[in-house]
């Protein structure tokens, strides 16, 4: 059976494994050995804990209106057809623009933390290393999607042994004996820069969305929703723990004052031979979040070509064994990539200093700016246009809670993006990053504004998604001859 270029595989996503996207998107052991160790070190913040489970409320709030529109909206391109379906088209568009920059932005970046640490670990130029990879990213990324699970199911089981590992280690290792970090969960904690905590807390946790972006692919309709609930509950529960079993293992009054190191607990409670093994870990932990993020900018990407927002060669989908893949949007995404990483070899600029501060902090301020923009979006939606039954949780109260919680968080995030990003006082940089996101939705809507005057056969299909839902046989019934 031949299939049609623009149609995604159907039927071949559980919630389970749209579940393991999100939860590897965010890279448990990245943020165990990094985020967390940086978040003390820099803010000063001893409640580090407690400022994960505050900031995932918010989110919590904030993801309300993302699932629920999800729902109405089913579309590769998750945040471009929830904004356009409650706030139009334009704004749509904008939102598409910001989520190809968000997506690619935080993908891309992680080639500086990954040539980085390869080099780190084996020698050699990071940018070598980094070039092989994208090789492999972009094979997978252009294949069916069931490969990539496996792969991304495999490595998270062996993240979440070594997170495991580690709160054990802290727990039977405490700096300072019977002392068990009393100030993590402790609003007296809350003390230092809270601005730039829940910065670099809500960095961590993006991705946790990842899900609903397979709704296409997904065998039942709810499964992306509950996708997306289940990981952020996971996430926010799990970096709490591993925030408060951090200061245990370093102590309180050493936690903020350097660069505490969860390496160290390693080595103590099982010896010389774990870092290494958890080093591994880490590489192919960021391999495989890589893997994630590039499937989903690689859906963004297909479903705004499918439409006709971006170049139609976009939107093209595999033959054969890759059938109902994203061919185009993942080629669109490597290539980006590529170019991004021998700019940044040629220029002789620091792969962690530059690249990945930079371009991850782009993308957790244009993600956050999403999350706020479909509880908005929510909230007009479900009161003039959506199904009766939604409640006035789903309505109003959470994602009005979101979005307060959330441009809170968004401002504090602006107002400390030097911490994000490590750069000296005097820096342009912390100002420079927000103007891209900015310069980004505006583009989006000149755009949009071409598209409705010049191209209105494209203008009426923003947003609408599904395209031919039978293009590409379900997984269950490829095999059936007829």
């Amino acid at each position: 059976m031949t299939n049609q270029p623009f149609a995604l595989d159907r039927k071949t996503m559980t919630a389970p494994a749209m579940w393991v996207f999100a939860v590897a998107a965010s890279a448990l052991p990245v943020v165990l050995l990094g985020s967390i160790p940086a978040t003390y070190a820099s803010t000063g913040v001893l409640a580090v804990p407690l400022v994960f489970l505050l900031v995932g409320a918010v989110v919590g709030f904030l993801s309300v209106g993302y699932t629920e529109m999800s729902r109405q909206a089913p579309h590769p391109a998750v945040y471009y057809a929830a904004v356009a379906k409650g706030l139009g088209k334009s704004t749509g568009v904008a939102a598409g623009f910001i989520a190809l920059l968000a997506y690619n932005g935080i993908q891309t970046s992680l080639y500086g933390l990954l040539g980085a640490q390869l080099s780190d670990t084996f020698g050699g130029k990071w940018w070598v290393g980094a070039l092989i990879v994208a090789v492999l990213i972009a094979a997978f990324g252009s294949s069916g999607i069931t490969r990539s699970t496996v792969v991304l199911s495999l490595v998270l089981a062996v993240s979440v042994l070594v997170v495991v590992m580690f709160v054990i280690a802290a727990v039977q290792n405490p700096a300072l004996p019977g002392n068990y970090n009393p100030d993590g969960f402790s609003t007296a904690g809350l003390t230092g820069g809270i601005g730039g905590a829940a910065a670099y807390v809500l960095a961590s946790l993006m991705g946790f969305e990842a899900g609903a972006s397979f709704s296409e692919e997904a065998r039942t309709p709810r499964g992306p929703g509950r996708s997306v609930s289940v990981a952020l509950l996971v996430l926010v529960v799990v970096y709490a723990v591993v925030a408060w079993a951090v200061g245990v293992a370093v102590g309180p009054g050493q936690v903020t004052t350097g660069l505490p190191d969860p390496m160290d607990a390693f080595d103590l409670q099982y010896g010389p031979l774990m870092p290494p093994f958890v080093t591994m870990v880490l590489i192919f932990a960021i391999i495989t979040s890589m893997l994630a993020l590039h499937s989903i900018a690689a859906r963004y990407g297909f479903g705004m070509a499918r439409e006709g927002v971006l170049p139609r060669w976009v939107g093209s989908t595999g033959r054969g064994a890759r059938t109902g893949a994203p061919v185009g949007g993942s080629l669109l995404q490597s290539g980006i990539a590529v170019v991004v990483i021998v700019v940044f070899a040629v220029l002789d600029l620091d792969p962690l200093a530059s690249l990945f501060a930079w371009f991850s902090t782009v993308g957790a301020l244009g993600l956050m700016t999403l999350l706020i923009l479909t509880s908005i979006s929510a909230m007009r939606y479900l009161r003039e246009g959506g199904p009766a039954q939604a409640s006035g949780w789903k309505r109003v109260i959470a994602p009005g809670l979101g979005v307060a919680g959330g441009l809170v968080v968004l401002v504090l995030m602006v107002v400390n993006a030097d911490a994000l990003l490590g750069s000296a006082p005097g820096s342009s940089v912390p100002l420079i990053i927000p103007a891209v996101v900015v310069a980004c939705a505006i583009a989006g809507l000149f755009w949009a504004g071409y598209l409705r005057s010049s191209r209105p056969e494209v203008w009426e299909q923003i947003g609408q998604g599904q395209g031919n839902r039978h293009a590409v046989p379900a997984a269950r019934l490829a095999d059936i001859e007829l």
